[in-house]
């Protein structure tokens, strides 16, 4: 019958006084044991980067977004459609076109990309700041979703890590052992042939 699973940690624990145990299972337990500490302390650390990440985001993304106004501009020529070379190969066509909007009393115009070959007086939503084009602001939950991001990405990373170290140390330590048998064995076993009577 095998022994219940304290029993049979508690026999490969490191400083088991057990002659058979070698130098590499009680390195290779002790480097189990610090994995399995690493992996679970890597929850609350990884809680902790996601929540700076997501309080640096929501900081940055205020102060980017501080200003802006929406605005419903008016084309003054018709769209341009940009060479070539403006956009990536197989993307659709680019158009640009002058516009021209009022906000605060003051009329504002610049050149702004349109979703077609748009005539004269069709209207573009635009978000303006500091009286120039701009881009719309963030998404609600963008810093939200940046910190969760963050921080299962120091998670992962750190359970891929402490996972390869197991892994590659375990390999490193059964080749050894293999190496180590097969030269026993050698020294044990007679060639054929060379048996004496």
């Amino acid at each position: 019958m095998r022994p219940p699973l304290p029993t049979r940690l508690w026999r490969v624990r490191p400083w088991n006084p057990n002659p058979l145990m070698r130098v590499s299972d009680r390195a290779e337990v002790v480097l189990r044991a610090v994995a399995v500490v690493v992996v679970a302390a890597a929850v609350p650390v990884a809680g902790a980067v996601g929540t700076v990440s997501y309080t640096g985001a929501q900081a940055r993304i205020a102060a980017q977004d501080a200003g802006k106004t929406k605005v419903t501009a008016t084309e003054t020529a018709d769209a341009v459609r940009l060479p070539d070379g403006d956009h990536y190969a197989g993307h659709q066509d680019r158009y640009q076109a002058p516009v021209q909007w009022t906000i605060d009393g003051k009329s504002a115009t610049a050149t702004v990309d349109v979703t077609g070959p748009q005539a004269a007086g069709a209207t573009v939503t635009l978000w303006v700041k500091d009286g120039q084009p701009t881009l719309a602001p963030a998404r609600p939950g963008a810093a939200a979703a940046e910190g969760i991001g963050t921080g299962l990405a120091v998670l992962v990373e750190t359970w891929c890590a402490a996972a390869a170290s197991v892994w590659f140390t375990g390999t490193v330590f059964d080749a050894r052992r293999y190496a180590r048998w097969e030269r026993e064995w050698r020294g044990i076993n007679r060639p054929i042939g060379k048996d004496t009577l």
